[in-house]
């Protein structure tokens, strides 16, 4: 397989980078079939409209999660991802799916300049932030992890139809901050091949929208007011047929000694990303590239993600700094309405 062949263009607990989003359903119309199951870590929500047979669709998209889970997650001992973690070097064979998803993930490496790397499951698994044992490293071990996060040798080979992987010695994989993303585009392409023309996709907050909206036009979602009760938006996102996806240090932290250690981890320090940013938001078509943007850009911080923005514009992106600023890309600023009067909008290029 050649790597970057798909794309041109955390935490030990839980799979997958965090999302803090919310469909607005007054005015939706007929009521969808809907399942609700734990999955990923978190509470998976599917909605599917006007469709016969939804029930059959809802069980075979809940397998569909169940087998992706086993083949990306670090918590199940028969995982690809452990399976490599655990191979000391050697050549491993894996699923064609686990395959595509770190290719598209070294791909998105390359992009954002390591700022999102698939190559952290070492210093993650020091901070085992989500779980009851989260705790501080000492400077020692984060050193000694950093040594194995060069995702650039990360290798694949295809041989006789037959999909193979291979990191270095030592090297760790933790694919939570894109794996639920690929999940979610994974879902969308099965109910859109079974016929679904209208649905939500929840993945614990990781919107993917299939078609519009019942009502006719954009469905509505509304961005969590970081550090705000749940269900407070700081503005809405009007889209249809894409994926929205937010990160944030506030859903998923510890505090020591009065200091709060959040979830996304910077792969230059191995610590908590130092941001500037409160809330990232990513708006695209594609949820895996959403979802590992969202990481990378709150990475980069309130002073590299705008640059970085500009020079990549087709990117729809929604930043709250801390210090109360909203900062929207132009490709977002006809589907964006800001709701919340105690930020200050910028439109990048315009004063920012």
């Amino acid at each position: 397989m050649k790597k970057r062949a798909f794309y041109a263009a955390a935490a030990a607990a839980a799979l997958f980078c965090l999302a803090a989003l919310f469909v607005s359903r007054s005015g939706v119309g007929a009521e969808p079939a809907v399942s609700e199951n734990f999955r990923l870590g978190t509470y998976v929500r599917l909605s599917l409209y006007d469709f016969r047979g939804a029930e059959r669709e809802l069980e075979k998209a809940d397998e569909l999660i169940k087998s992706l889970e086993n083949l990306f997650s670090v918590n199940i001992p028969t995982s690809d991802a452990v399976r490599l973690n655990a191979a000391g070097g050697a050549w491993t064979r894996i699923d064609a799916r686990t395959a595509e998803l770190l290719d598209m993930s070294l791909a998105l490496a390359e992009l954002t300049g390591g700022a999102f790397s698939p190559s952290l499951g070492g210093v993650t698994a020091l901070w085992r932030i989500g779980t009851p044992e989260a705790r501080v490293p000492s400077d020692g071990e984060i050193a000694e992890a950093l040594k194995y996060t060069d995702y650039s040798k990360i290798e694949l080979r295809v041989e006789n139809g037959a999909h193979f992987a291979r990191l270095p010695r030592g090297m760790r994989l933790d694919l939570g901050a894109v794996a639920k993303g690929y999940i979610a585009g994974a879902l969308k392409s099965q109910l859109a091949a079974d016929g679904v023309s209208r649905a939500i996709i929840d993945l614990g907050g990781n919107l993917d929208f299939v078609g519009d909206s019942p009502r006719g036009g954009p469905w509505r979602a509304g961005l969590q007011q970081p550090e705000r009760p749940r269900g407070e938006y700081f503005g809405i996102i009007e889209a249809e047929d894409t994926s929205v996806v937010t990160s944030g240090p506030y859903e998923r932290y510890f505090e020591k000694d009065g200091v709060r250690y959040h979830h996304i981890i910077d792969p230059a320090t191995g610590r908590p990303a130092r941001s500037g940013l409160a809330s990232v938001t990513v708006v695209d078509a594609d949820s895996a590239r959403a979802d590992a943007l969202c990481t990378a850009l709150f990475v980069m911080g309130s002073r590299r993600a705008p640059e970085f923005l500009r020079k990549h514009s087709y990117i729809k992106a929604v930043l709250v700094t801390d210090d109360k600023k909203a900062i929207i890309t132009p490709s977002v600023e006809k589907i964006f309405r800001l709701t919340d009067a105690s930020l200050s909008l910028f439109v990048l290029g315009e004063g920012e």
